[in-house]
């Protein structure tokens, strides 16, 4: 079986691609949707879309949201839930599906200490 490798923004904006990591890249919802978000015109948008489609999708269901705020609940014990809800979503979902976050950006290492994944700096 391939490691699961869940891109966050970051890391797609970024280049990140299977020469500089090894495993199965894949997105979720969130993911997806902030991409999708910054295509700068129709045509950009249906472009982004098809190429987003070749990525595995990781499923995003209660189970995630559930973790998500239960992370937030418990960095907010130690003042360090100020994590943005995308990340924390983006997170949880890595847990759910055994897979770790490929990203360049500081909130997953927060997120990496306190869920089972590993955050891997693209």
């Amino acid at each position: 079986m391939s490691r699961l490798l869940l891109l966050d923004k970051s890391a797609y904006v970024r280049g990140a691609d299977a020469a500089d990591v090894k495993g199965e890249l894949c997105l979720c919802a969130v993911t997806r949707m902030e991409l999708l978000y910054s295509a700068g015109s129709g045509s950009h948008y249906a472009t982004l879309d098809a190429d987003l489609a070749l990525f595995r999708d990781l499923r995003m269901d209660a189970e995630t949201f559930a973790t998500a705020a239960g992370v937030q609940r418990e960095l907010g014990g130690t003042g360090r839930h100020r994590v943005p809800v995308p990340d924390l979503l983006i997170a949880a979902c890595a847990q759910q599906h055994g897979a770790d976050v490929v990203h360049v950006d500081r909130h997953f290492d927060v997120l990496a200490s306190v869920l089972s994944f590993t955050a891997v700096r693209a």
